[in-house]
């Protein structure tokens, strides 16, 4: 993986344990940490935390996880994104190079988990509640905050049905599937129901969805 990345353009240095990616965090300056969950001498989501605690730097976990509960938590530890094993270096690199852009663009971290913030609404994948300018907010389902920070973290980009799945459901979308449109048509009637616009989610016929940051605020 580290030779893919190499030859995609990235400057990259490799560690194995919890204790080598500290030094590492300590000595360089990282735009990026891709951590898996299992590591010989310590677990990948408390030296997620522990980056995060230190560093603005955007954290990919890698594991062989992909229960809802599992996603969740590690997205609570500050992680940016987390992809389930056997991940494809095709996208991989996708996910390395969004979470990039959005760091360039400014996506402010929290301590030690992300708020995210576009325009008018704030989500925090913590208590599961966007919210709207009014301190209004919307109780989501664990898969229905999945959802959403998928899409924000691809915002005005299409985000295919398949990636949606995957990240929320843990499975790969078929054709006949109609839980992530479900799943969807839910989540807009809450943040209609707080007074959020529900055309900030965008369905792209066929395709899959966009979240329309223009019409957050």
């Amino acid at each position: 993986m580290s030779e893919y990345f190499t030859l995609s353009g990235f400057e990259v240095i490799t560690g194995v344990s919890c204790r080598e990616t500290r030094a590492i965090a300590d000595s360089h300056h990282v735009d990026l940490f891709i951590l898996d969950r299992n590591l010989p001498d310590g677990d990948g989501l408390s030296l997620a935390g522990y980056l995060r605690s230190i560093s603005d730097a955007a954290i990919i976990i890698l594991s062989g996880k992909g229960e809802v509960s599992a996603r969740v938590e590690g997205l609570n530890t500050g992680a940016d994104d987390y992809l389930v094993k056997p991940a494809a270096p095709e996208e991989l690199l996708a996910r390395v190079n969004a979470v990039i852009r959005r760091a360039r663009a400014g996506r402010p971290h929290g301590g030690g988990v992300h708020v995210w913030r576009v325009n008018n609404l704030t989500l925090d994948p913590v208590n599961n509640q966007p919210g709207g300018v009014d301190e209004a907010h919307a109780d989501l389902t664990e898969i229905e905050t999945l959802i959403l920070s998928r899409l924000l973290q691809s915002q005005d980009e299409l985000v295919d049905k398949n990636s949606l799945s995957m990240f929320a459901l843990g499975r790969p979308w078929q054709p006949e599937d109609r839980s992530i449109d479900v799943h969807l048509a839910r989540l807009r009637r809450k943040f209609r129901d707080v007074g959020l616009n529900e055309k900030t989610i965008h369905t792209v016929r066929g395709k899959g969805y966009r979240f329309v940051s223009d019409a957050a605020g």
